[in-house]
């Protein structure tokens, strides 16, 4: 059997990207599998052009596995041309109303990205769905239930965990730093939550007396200039600049550090399809706050501080885990068992090899 993974970019340190790098190995054991992208960064995967892919995908007994996260225009036209089996892998695509008032052009690509998702349910009937959460199933009204098969997306933290080594002069810092080590995972965009994060922050300060820094761990968009210098002024308005650190886009090991030597990762996202930093943060043993929306509350789990959008609350919660260590013990551990129990490597696989025959059997 041919298969073609498909997505417009597949890259490394990207949850797509290691999602697709994950399955692309499985999947090459037993049969002939590619990845094509227009963008291609990743050097594990074998890539095909697209002459060969079009020669891949006029056999009736093909499968493309096509990743959904983003309005791609030519990806319409090439999955047109399919003859064999389509299974969509449906990460989400993030409403256009969080860009409005920073980029028009990621408007329209969010807007676009979300009529395409309807375009595929209703022109791709007899193809499979494969969506990253229960969460993201409200947006294939239209797809019978016996076309979608939920599954996790792959990550590499249990290869972390194995193999991983933390940048030392990083971890160090950490531990000997005396201030509340707050850690948010994820890039600078308005659906994460920033602004929330700073109102956090604030609160905290105003309530506590204990120094708190918070580290921010994600690469910048210089399409969304006008967002970032909104964070700043805030940053600067609120004189938080000593308790906010920007750290930028990172390698595995800067990232393991930070996990290792942080004390809790706030998660202030309004928007995700899943947030594969929560299950690497639970797997590190780091105790989560997070916002209750989209597939967050899906993904943490059972007995995790879910709470509502109310900074004080969150500050309050800070301060209960920082000072409360078998309140803390306790949701460590049961965020390490979420993801023993529902995100092992070996469970993924199981999940997806089973939705990918039935998606091949349909």
């Amino acid at each position: 059997m041919d298969i073609v993974i498909m997505h417009q970019t597949v890259t490394k340190h990207d949850a797509i990207g290691n999602d697709i790098e994950a399955m692309y190995l499985l999947l090459k054991q037993k049969h002939n599998c590619f990845v094509y992208a227009e963008n291609q960064f990743n050097t594990v995967v074998q890539y095909v052009d697209e002459k060969q892919m079009d020669q891949i995908i006029q056999k009736t007994d093909c499968v493309v596995i096509y990743h959904h996260s983003v309005y791609w225009s030519d990806g319409y036209h090439i999955l047109k041309r399919v003859k064999g089996k389509i299974i969509f892998r449906y990460h989400n695509i993030t409403p256009a109303s969080f860009f409005e008032k920073y980029n028009q052009f990621h408007t329209k690509q969010c807007a676009e990205g979300r009529r395409q998702t309807e375009q595929f349910v209703e022109e791709f009937p007899k193809s499979f769905w494969m969506p990253a959460s229960h969460y993201n199933t409200g947006d294939l009204t239209g797809v019978q239930s016996d076309r979608i098969a939920v599954c996790p997306p792959f990550h590499k933290v249990e290869q972390w965990g194995m193999e991983g080594i933390p940048d030392e002069k990083i971890l160090k810092e950490l531990i000997e730093d005396r201030a509340i080590n707050l850690l948010f995972v994820g890039r600078v965009a308005p659906n994460k939550g920033h602004i929330f994060l700073l109102d956090i922050l604030r609160a905290f300060r105003t309530n506590y007396s204990e120094k708190v820094k918070l580290r921010i761990v994600g690469k910048f968009d210089d399409g969304l200039a006008t967002y970032n210098r909104m964070l700043l002024d805030y940053i600067n308005e609120y004189k938080l600049k000593d308790s906010v650190e920007f750290i930028g886009e990172i390698n595995d090991a800067t990232l393991l550090a930070y996990y290792l030597g942080s004390d809790m990762m706030v998660c202030a996202s309004e928007h995700e399809g899943f947030c594969v930093p929560i299950v690497e943060a639970q797997y590190m043993g780091l105790p989560i706050l997070a916002l209750r929306e989209c597939a967050v509350p899906e993904t943490i789990g059972k007995e995790q501080l879910v709470l509502e959008k109310r900074p004080e609350v969150f500050a309050a919660a800070i301060h209960v885990l920082q000072h409360h260590s078998d309140y803390r013990e306790y949701v460590v551990e049961k965020g390490i068992q979420n993801v023993q129990e529902r995100f092992s490597q070996a469970s993924i696989r199981k999940c997806f090899l089973k939705a990918f025959e039935k998606g091949v059997q349909r």
